[in-house]
């Protein structure tokens, strides 16, 4: 009998297969994230307003939108991804993003809890399919590139840049008040997400009977 964890595997890359293998899939899931991501950018510059912070730091500060602005890169590879460590770095990206969005939500709630779940358990889903495709990375300077991204996203995050920039999730009054144990977690999530996207593939791949 097969390992649960093998048959969550496999039933993820049969999924990917199926959407990367359907143009018009491919379509709906491009307007979708681009719908998603633009409504989120709005969001930012609106509610949380974005425009108070230096333009350098306008990459950094939206995560969610960017996320889902990012995974159009995935499908418009199709079935012939190519670019592995691109879909490293959002894999990495879309289920942090979602991540610290559950922690405020479950710390502070939200008065459209119900839209924002949703929403950003598509984002995580969408980011958990993107693990077969790692399947054929291999380590190389485009690695330590995303590595070194991730790495920064939370520093500026939670340390802020050299001095020159404050921690740009301290600001968020509602972080404020859990701000250690979300920098705990946040920096634990990236660091086993890199580790997963480093060998656990790897490991998974000599298991699969489904090939991309």
């Amino acid at each position: 009998m097969k390992p649960l964890l093998i048959i969550f595997f496999q039933r993820i890359q049969r999924f990917e297969l199926r959407i990367l293998g359907k143009l018009p899939f491919i379509g709906i899931m491009i307007l979708g994230n681009f719908l998603g991501a633009l409504i989120g950018f709005l969001y930012y510059f609106d509610v949380i307003g974005l425009a108070q912070y230096h333009p350098i730091l306008w990459i950094l500060i939206p995560d969610c939108p960017m996320s889902v602005l990012l995974l159009i890169g995935v499908y418009i590879q199709r079935d012939n991804q190519r670019f592995a460590n691109y879909n490293f770095f959002v894999f990495i990206q879309g289920i942090r993003a979602a991540v610290i969005t559950f922690l405020i939500i479950l710390n502070f709630g939200s008065m459209d809890i119900e839209i924002v779940f949703l929403g950003h358990f598509l984002l995580l889903f969408q980011a958990i399919t993107i693990l077969p495709l790692l399947i054929d990375m291999k380590f190389n300077k485009g690695t330590l590139i995303v590595i070194g991204i991730t790495l920064f996203n939370d520093v500026s995050d939670f340390l802020g840049i050299l001095g020159f920039f404050d921690p740009t999730l301290a600001q968020i009054a509602t972080i404020q008040p859990i701000f250690l144990q979300f920098a705990i977690v946040i920096f634990s999530l990236d660091i086993f997400l890199i580790l997963i996207g480093l060998g656990f593939t790897r490991f998974m791949s000599k298991k699969l009977v489904v090939q991309m």
